[in-house]
């Protein structure tokens, strides 16, 4: 009974931290500070699943998508730079001089270069987006791969010059995070099933349908 009464406690302890961290989030995105309300929801997600509390896991999604899908949005009406092979081209001055933007990086660069950008994009809370096509930029074909999480890869036509450049890349990031939903193990149940479409999430953070996916798998295992 004193072991139950005090597993009581610890949970009533870390459901009220989880509302706090919420509450914050909630605030932060009715405030369209929708990278403030995306990192707190990232350690909600955190501390939630720490506490094996997944019904409160899956609420913390709803508001973890909402604050990405602004962010994709405010990238996509910043600076778009499709392909990084002309000399000269620095991906921190690139940073330096957009708050807001969408690229892609082409070679000479690498997928190790692409997340450090990402990361250094958040840190900087600027709302840019990163892609890494692993071909060189005036290649026919560009194949797009994850540089976080799961290794996962998608052909798709190279950008024209008649395009819109916004649609390309948001059609394009659209196109990776269905593939990592393809290749998702379906014999995973349970915590299993929620570390993999995780790990899925981290490489792919801006696809909505990962989200609901993921809050699915919190519901059933909670």
């Amino acid at each position: 009974m004193i072991l139950h009464s005090r597993y009581n406690c610890r949970m009533s302890t870390a459901i009220e931290r989880l509302d706090d961290i919420m509450d914050r989030a909630s605030q932060a995105l009715a405030d369209m500070d929708y990278l403030t309300c995306e990192a707190l929801c990232l350690e909600a997600l955190i501390e939630a699943r720490d506490q094996q509390c997944f019904h409160f896991y899956a609420r913390v999604l709803m508001p973890l998508q909402e604050s990405r899908r602004q962010r994709r949005m405010i990238a996509a009406q910043g600076e778009i730079q499709l392909g990084t092979g002309e000399p000269g081209f620095d991906a921190a001055s690139w940073l330096s001089v957009h708050p807001a933007g969408c690229v892609v990086l082409t070679h000479p660069h690498t997928s190790e270069d692409a997340k450090t950008l990402a990361q250094q994009a958040l840190s900087e809370k600027k709302f840019v987006e990163v892609l890494f096509a692993d071909n060189a930029p005036d290649d026919p074909e560009w194949t797009l791969r994850s540089y976080d999480g799961h290794q996962v890869s998608c052909q798709v036509s190279a950008p024209k010059p008649d395009q819109n450049p916004a649609q390309w890349f948001l059609h394009a990031t659209e196109q990776l995070g269905d593939a990592a939903l393809r290749c998702a193990d379906g014999t995973l149940t349970g915590e299993a099933l929620i570390r993999d479409l995780e790990a899925r999430l981290r490489a792919f953070p801006d696809h909505e349908l990962l989200h609901q996916r993921l809050a699915e798998a919190a519901r059933k295992a909670g």
